[in-house]
């Protein structure tokens, strides 16, 4: 296997396929034989998890273990269990869906203690688009970063601005947050971070001055209109618009 192939193979680990990919550059001086050391930034760790449709839930009642309820997260991101229907889950942390389920059950029972165990997990994806050789939507590995996404891609294409990649990434239902890595030169290393289920990457043809101005133009066109990915943003209630 060449080492190109092994950097765009899924089980190549991040920080490794980081740290060849830089030493192309970087180390270009160094002679046959010759090792160097150098220090290798921990990426930034991945976002808390979020419940997503597809996932399977296992809900338990602490005074009353008999009610141990077995739940698939629906395309529209709800479930529904005995006192408590149609709650939205998907996008919202274990403790936030335990919240709101505990309020919905509360309507019925009085001070309700519930348990959310994930019992399966739907398969998470990732989107690359924009200035890269083959935009696509793929499965997210554990501990994949931004960078060997982006590599899985194809790479960046020539007009791709590297100093400037969008991570547009759900923190909750309705809501977004974007972050502009910089993915360019020496950069890639201390740039690079986690993605999380459902995350995007976006390269664009320019370097970007003002992301706001950016977001309110091009954000739209960037999230896919997918069924189980609307229910994740909710993006009936986009707040960009």
């Amino acid at each position: 296997m060449t080492a190109a192939a092994f950097l765009m193979h899924p089980s190549a680990p991040p920080l490794l396929s980081s740290l060849l990919l830089a030493g192309c550059g970087s180390f270009a001086d160094l002679d046959a034989g010759e090792t160097r050391a150098i220090d290798v930034p921990i990426a930034e760790a991945p976002p808390p998890y979020r419940i997503q449709p597809g996932d399977g839930l296992t809900i338990a009642f602490a005074h009353h273990p008999t009610r141990t309820t077995n739940v698939v997260v629906r395309v529209d991101g709800k479930v529904s269990i005995p006192f408590a229907e149609e709650v939205h889950v998907a996008g919202l942390t274990v403790p936030a869906a335990d919240t709101e389920l505990t309020k919905g059950v509360g309507q019925h029972l009085r001070d309700p203690e519930l348990t959310i165990a994930i019992a399966t997990m739907a398969q998470a994806q990732v989107f690359v688009g924009g200035e890269v050789a083959r935009p696509m939507a793929m499965p997210l590995i554990p501990g994949m970063t931004a960078f060997q996404a982006l590599t899985a891609a194809g790479g960046f294409a020539p007009s791709g601005a590297k100093d400037s990649v969008i991570l547009v990434r759900a923190d909750g239902p309705g809501k977004r947050i974007v972050k502009r890595l910089s993915l360019a030169g020496a950069d890639m290393l201390a740039g690079d971070v986690a993605l999380g289920p459902f995350d995007i990457l976006f390269v664009p043809t320019t370097t970007i001055g003002d992301i706001g101005m950016f977001v309110n133009t091009h954000v739209n066109a960037i999230i896919p209109r997918a069924v189980n990915f609307s229910a994740f943003y909710n993006l009936e209630n986009n707040p960009f618009r």
